[in-house]
């Protein structure tokens, strides 16, 4: 033990606002299933309506508040330095109050730290996870569904919804690298009275803020009447921090232990899972790829392969394999030269000219242009459409584990799973459920009063779309041109 006992001590922290419930693991996963329910059930009508809705509303707050942020950010006061009693390596082994169970992180080798309030905001991990697994969702299904892209309000209201979740995801992106430059936080405490693994304070007192950093600290310490007055073991400077859309009182501080910046343990997976750079890589495909099929779907080019109907590809496989050759023998035969006439000319040089511009003329043609473009065009589709379909799955299963593994390292969920707040989504959607099961049923339970009304409701209905299609167009249908 050392002579003299240092008046205070510095220890890294960690300053955060932990996950929101609405963004816990129960919420999170939820929408996962929800998302995987929509992809299994697309064919359904309702069924599909419920589960999309339902993870698209949930994503959808997520992008806003994800708007929020990156338009609010934090303010973070001026860094200033706080001199701190020099305390070495070999004290801290030394001095049984130093130890490393009692300060994992203790500031040694230095006789000042600098201070500067921040803290993260961890819902930004939930975020990204949501609204980027929602947009990589989102975009392949109104590439490949034929049912969910059907009906020009159906495509605008799925487009509109890609159009926020792709914002959203921008701007996570964008707001996410913020939480690696928040500056190292510290607590000071009296060397005799380590701190808590975890502490929650609404904030200090104005009058605990002098005019420096370091003048507060040190008359903080220097006085014990007023530590006495703090109501806490350690001083953190962090709790003198806001956050837009959040409560002070969620603010928490953590006790840095040893060894947690440590990530990874230098083998190939762990290289794989915490860097960053495989994954958006995959992500960047994910989306080029399916925005050229989105590029393919709306100019007005017709193909054989319906590249919004997957499945179709397989069953006509013959088809389409003799359509390409065909189209591939078109373009070749187009590239030669067509026997055509010319006069045979004496000097040699003309008769080497002749045949040159002979074979260079159908490159020119509009012919030759067609033909390639064609079956260039068609091979981009079918090509472009089978890497999609491996690989926009594989980018959301190693985003979600990825991003999963990640929040998981935030620390444990604010609430377990049998909390209300938990369990309380989940109650609402399979409610949901039943109440769209009972009204796809209602004409089946429905007596023969409603079905009469139903029925005159429909017929006037009926008579609207057909008063709006023939102001619309000016091409009036009978009754018989409608399937009632």
């Amino acid at each position: 033990m050392t002579e003299t006992a240092p008046l205070f001590v510095a220890q890294e922290a960690l300053c955060y606002y932990p996950v929101s419930t609405i963004y816990d693991s129960c919420p999170r996963f939820l929408f996962y299933a929800m998302l995987l329910a929509s992809c299994a059930t697309r064919w359904t009508g309702w069924l599909v309506d419920v589960f999309l809705g339902a993870a698209a509303t949930y994503a959808g707050t997520a992008a806003f508040q994800s708007f929020i942020l990156v338009a609010s950010p934090a303010k973070r006061p001026d860094p200033g330095r706080v001199d701190i009693p020099y305390i070495s390596s070999a004290t801290q082994k030394n001095d049984i109050r130093l130890s490393s169970d009692n300060f994992p992180a203790l500031a040694t080798n230095t006789d000042y730290v600098t201070v500067q309030p921040a803290a993260l905001e961890l819902d930004a991990d939930a975020i990204l996870a949501i609204v980027v697994t929602g947009y990589l969702v989102f975009l392949p299904l109104q590439c490949w569904s034929r049912i969910l892209s059907h009906g020009r309000a159906r495509t605008l209201l799925f487009s509109l919804w890609n159009v926020l979740m792709l914002a959203g995801a921008i701007c996570a992106l964008v707001y996410w690298p913020t939480l690696e430059r928040t500056p190292t936080q510290y607590m000071f405490c009296y060397p005799d009275l380590p701190p808590y693994d975890q502490t929650i304070n609404d904030g200090w007192e104005s009058s605990w803020k002098t005019s420096t950093w370091n003048e507060s600290v040190w008359s903080i310490f220097s006085n014990a009447t007023k530590f006495n007055q703090l109501g806490d073991l350690c001083y953190n400077t962090c709790f003198n921090t806001s956050q837009i859309l959040r409560q002070q009182t969620t603010l928490s501080s953590q006790v840095v232990a040893s060894g947690d910046d440590q990530q990874g343990d230098g083998t190939f997976w762990s290289r794989v899972i915490y860097s960053k750079s495989y994954i958006y890589t995959l992500i960047a495909l994910c989306f080029v790829l399916n925005f050229l099929l989105m590029i393919f779907k709306l100019i007005p080019y017709n193909s054989r392969i319906r590249y919004i109907q997957p499945v179709a590809i397989w069953r006509e496989r013959r088809e389409i394999y003799g359509d390409l050759k065909s189209k591939f023998w078109r373009a070749v035969a187009a590239s030669k030269p067509q026997n055509t006439n010319h006069e045979v000319q004496n000097e040699q040089h003309k008769i080497k000219l002749s045949n040159t511009w002979r074979h260079i003329r159908p490159l020119l043609g509009i012919e030759f242009l067609k033909t390639w473009l064609d079956f260039i065009i068609d091979v981009a589709i079918l090509v472009g459409l089978l890497f999609s379909i491996i690989i926009s799955p594989l980018t959301v299963i190693a985003f979600v584990i990825w991003i999963e593994w990640y929040i998981r390292n935030d620390g444990p969920s604010q609430e377990s799973p049998q909390q209300v707040g938990q369990w309380s989504y989940l109650l609402s959607i399979g409610l949901l459920l039943i109440s769209a099961a009972i009204l796809k049923l209602k004409y089946r339970l429905a007596s023969q009063k409603e079905l009469d009304y139903e029925l005159d409701e429909t017929r006037r209905h009926l008579e609207e779309l057909q008063k709006i299609r023939t102001e619309k167009f000016g091409h009036s249908c009978g009754p018989t041109d409608f399937n009632v």
